[in-house]
């Protein structure tokens, strides 16, 4: 059997292509990722109010799954919606308990978190910015400067230049040492946006595991502990500076999650089964009430777990799971694509932040050999007058529809010319 090597090369380049190019577009077509769930703890029932967004839906329920309509669903959560709340002239709002809520009280508005997988296990930048936390003006201004965190002490360097600032660097560094910092720093994590309404600075974990927080007010260094030393190893810690002003960060172990709020100092969510390489957590901090929303990323249509909060203890739990129609929808559309293909490249996944290149087989092995027998019954019909090669029928028992593509725009791999 002669195999013509320049077309074979041409022709994985084309079926490799196809396997990213197919995917990509039959995902698009269907919008096979765009439906979510989530919900709230609703001051106003108390009990949750959960919500399907979709392209084509979006449905309010109650903990019974009896739907609501979108202005009695968003009554029932004034810190989320005070604004169309305010602008119906809903307010004062009265809750099951006979508590009034007032438009001043619900513009207070909800403070939310997110730690998604990848980026708790994403690389963190070697170099850090460090605004200036009291600047003359209203906004934050880009340094001059940037700085690394070595073994043993902070560097900073000029960005003009590239030259070490030394005084800087060795004041920030003695600061440090004497708030009780054991180099070398294990994390270190901050916001480096300066479109933040204010500047919190860096949050770090040192040797001994313990977390400090390090800012510059008017020029000079300022470090503070944040909590003695934990018993698991820091994973990650979410910054966030927020105009709501109920915690600053999240601090992400192996099996918890602790709010450095502004009020109580370090709290920690009282969770169970929290997996940070497996779960994804949502929350919302209201001035009444948390609502933490976990999925297990790693469980295919894995239902969505509610936990309410009151002053970090949990007063409610829910369960909600993904609709049938829509886990039926999913199954047919990758029907559909183990067809159309029997590999896939993924560039993406939930795990990761990173750009990735995984060649991975399609979801249903039956609809793969259906569409691979599909393939060479076409190869064969098209080319039934005409001299077929066995090297082509083997690439396509291999690669499917598009391979047979691919043999249709270049040729067959065994032709010499």
């Amino acid at each position: 059997m002669n195999i013509n090597m320049p077309r074979l090369a041409v022709f994985f380049v084309c079926v490799i292509g196809l396997f990213w190019f197919i995917p990509n577009f039959y995902a698009k077509a269907f919008k096979t990722n765009k439906f979510q769930l989530g919900g709230s703890f609703s001051e106003i029932s108390k009990e949750f109010v959960t919500w399907e967004v979709g392209p084509d839906r979006l449905i309010y329920e109650n903990e019974n799954n009896e739907k609501l309509g979108r202005v009695t669903a968003q009554k029932m959560l004034p810190f989320l919606f005070y604004n169309s709340i305010d602008k119906w002239g809903a307010f004062p709002l009265q809750s099951v308990d006979g508590e009034n809520i007032s438009y001043d009280t619900a513009k207070l508005g909800v403070q939310m978190l997110r730690l998604s997988v990848r980026n708790i296990f994403s690389n963190a930048l070697p170099l850090h910015v460090l605004f200036e936390s009291q600047p003359l003006g209203v906004s934050l201004e880009i340094p001059d400067d940037m700085f690394l965190i070595k073994p043993d002490r902070f560097v900073f360097i000029n960005c003009v230049d590239g030259k070490i600032d030394e005084e800087k660097s060795k004041s920030f560094t003695a600061e440090a040492k004497n708030a009780g910092v054991i180099f070398p720093i294990s994390k270190a994590f901050a916001n480096p946006s300066d479109l933040k309404p204010f500047d919190e600075g860096l949050f770090f974990a040192d040797n001994a595991n313990k977390i400090f927080q390090l800012k510059m007010i008017k020029g000079a260094p300022f470090v503070r502990k944040i909590s003695e030393t934990l018993d698991k190893k820091i994973l990650y810690i979410n910054v966030d500076e927020s105009e709501k002003r109920v915690f600053d960060s999240a601090i992400v172990t192996e099996d918890s999650v602790y709010i450095n709020t502004y009020k109580n100092g370090l709290k920690k969510l009282s969770i169970e089964n929290y997996n940070p390489k497996t779960t994804h957590l949502s929350a919302y901090f209201s001035p009444m009430y948390k609502t933490v929303l976990l999925n297990n990323l790693s469980v295919k249509n894995s239902p969505m777990r509610y936990i309410a909060m009151k002053d970090f203890d949990i007063i409610r739990e829910y369960q909600k799971n993904i609709p049938r129609d829509i886990v039926q929808k999913r199954e047919y559309i990758s029907y559909g694509l183990s067809f159309l293909t029997p590999f896939y490249i993924a560039q993406f996944n939930n795990f990761s932040n990173e750009v990735l290149f995984e060649i991975k087989f399609a979801p249903n092995l039956i609809f793969a050999l259906l569409g691979i027998l599909f393939a060479l019954a076409l190869y064969i019909i098209i080319n039934y007058k005409k001299r077929f090669y066995i090297a082509d029928l083997v690439v396509i028992c291999i690669t499917g529809i598009p391979g047979l593509i691919s043999l249709l725009i270049f040729g067959s791999i065994a032709k010499k010319d």
